[in-house]
């Protein structure tokens, strides 16, 4: 895992975090078309970083292309059901990115796609995919959802902390409109649920997208996933209650979908940390309808480094 240099870089000052943008540059590209991607030969296909960021590539980007390359090799009528990442190196907002597919198995139910994350001739991650033919409504078991504010309760991330970072551990002042933002989910922090700290919630949703299938709708949650989650980790330690908060990198990542979703209902993610030692820590997440219903499962892994 190549994430010294990163840390490094940090640490210097020479690489920026969270929502960073080119100086002068403004990207008002809906984010559907932010992760599109386009065949280039026999099962393998090619997107971009999002234009205007001068930033890493945000894990959850890797995510959703990868799902959007893989969904162009199943048969028709098979949804994203589940997704397990590792993440190798991190990218370059610059250079273009290729997902070859390799078709593992076509099944009568399922389909497995093994995609690799590639730029440069470096492979950034590799995330493997299932599809089902099976579609069911949701139930009949589910989580319970915590009694939280509804999201019009709750200030938008700009207003809980004007002129300040988000309390979602990143380091930089939200954008003004989060539909420019590089990472453009409009969040409304609910915080520790039920007074417990190791636990803590958050609505979000995006922009409404039109004449796009499940599988579209599914990538842009993927998307959404990653969102936050080694923040949890570091709460949970008691690391986000001090100023600059130790160095991370995400490790893997998996996700189960249960629901249909759809871009521009607001969700509501709640995620706790149940261990941790030094130097990895686990983070989980349950995202849900505003009804209550669990749409999808997340789990995350990351490192973190020495502060100095």
């Amino acid at each position: 895992m190549e994430y010294l240099d990163e840390v490094n870089a940090v640490r210097a000052g020479s690489a920026t975090w969270g929502d960073a943008s080119s100086t002068g540059v403004r990207n008002d590209d809906p984010l559907l078309d932010r992760l599109a991607v386009t065949p280039v030969g026999d099962g393998c296909f090619s997107g971009r970083p999002p234009a205007g960021f001068a930033q890493r590539v945000f894990g959850g980007h890797l995510l959703a292309q990868s799902v959007l390359s893989a969904t162009r090799t199943v048969p028709a009528g098979r949804v994203v059901n589940s997704l397990h990442a590792y993440f190798l190196r991190s990218g370059s907002a610059d250079e273009a990115l290729g997902y070859p597919v390799a078709e593992v198995r076509d099944g009568r139910s399922f389909s497995i796609r093994s995609v690799s994350a590639v730029q440069s001739g470096q492979q950034l991650a590799t995330v493997q995919i299932g599809f089902t033919a099976l579609r069911d409504r949701p139930g009949p078991v589910s989580a319970a959802m915590p009694a939280v504010p509804a999201p019009e309760e709750l200030p938008s991330v700009r207003e809980h902390q004007p002129g300040k970072p988000g309390p979602g551990g990143v380091n930089l002042p939200p954008r003004e409109n989060w539909r420019t933002a590089s990472r453009p989910l409009d969040l409304r922090w609910v915080g520790a649920v039920a007074g417990d700290r190791a636990r803590r919630a958050f609505w979000f949703r995006c922009a409404e997208i039109e004449s796009a299938d499940q599988n579209a709708h599914r990538a842009i949650l993927a998307f959404a996933s990653d969102r936050s989650l080694i923040p949890a980790v570091a709460q949970a330690r008691g690391e986000l209650d001090h100023p600059g908060p130790r160095p991370s990198a995400t490790v893997d990542h998996a996700m189960w979908f249960h629901a249909d979703v759809r871009c521009g209902e607001w969700l509501l993610y709640v995620q706790d940390s149940p261990a941790s030692t030094e130097v990895l820590g686990l983070a989980r997440g349950l995202i849900y309808h505003r009804e209550g219903t669990v749409v999808a499962s997340v789990a995350q892994q990351g490192v973190f480094f020495p502060s100095s």
